[in-house]
């Protein structure tokens, strides 16, 4: 089953159990999903799904830090059930572990270490939806500046 069958179905259930929460969510997915589907002017593979949903997380992720700046906990704690929801239909992400190896293994193939775009540009193609890139920057810096 595609992760669009997957969301509309779980859509569908937390409608019909009157899930807000939910609801409410996966309808803004939907929407994202559907403008991007526009945008793009076809049909949206799971890696286009992949990249609005972590999109999506995203913002949810800054709204909270907003949140918690502006001592509105109550608006951070909405957003954060939110994340959870979206983070279900992201792929298994990688240890921290995981990624430090990886990018220690890449890094033995690459010559100029000391320019951190070339890394990371052969780092990511390899991480591609299985690693947070700020996680991945933060590895490759450190293993860069031992």
């Amino acid at each position: 089953m595609s992760i669009l069958n997957q969301i509309e179905k779980d859509y569908e259930q937390a409608f019909k159990a009157k899930e807000q929460n939910v609801v409410s969510t996966l309808r803004m997915l939907l929407a994202a999903l559907k403008n991007e589907k526009i945008k793009k002017k076809g049909h949206l593979t799971d890696e286009d799904i992949i990249k609005v949903i972590k999109s999506e997380t995203k913002k949810r992720k800054e709204a909270i830090e907003e949140y918690n700046k502006a001592d509105r906990q109550e608006l951070a704690s909405l957003e954060a059930k939110e994340l959870e929801i979206l983070k279900q239909y992201l792929p298994e992400q990688m240890s921290e572990e995981m990624v430090r190896q990886k990018v220690k293994e890449i890094l033995k193939e690459i010559s100029d270490k000391e320019n951190i775009g070339k890394v990371m540009g052969s780092v990511m193609p390899q991480l591609k939806g299985m690693a947070d890139g700020a996680l991945v920057k933060q590895i490759v810096e450190e293993e860069i500046n031992k």
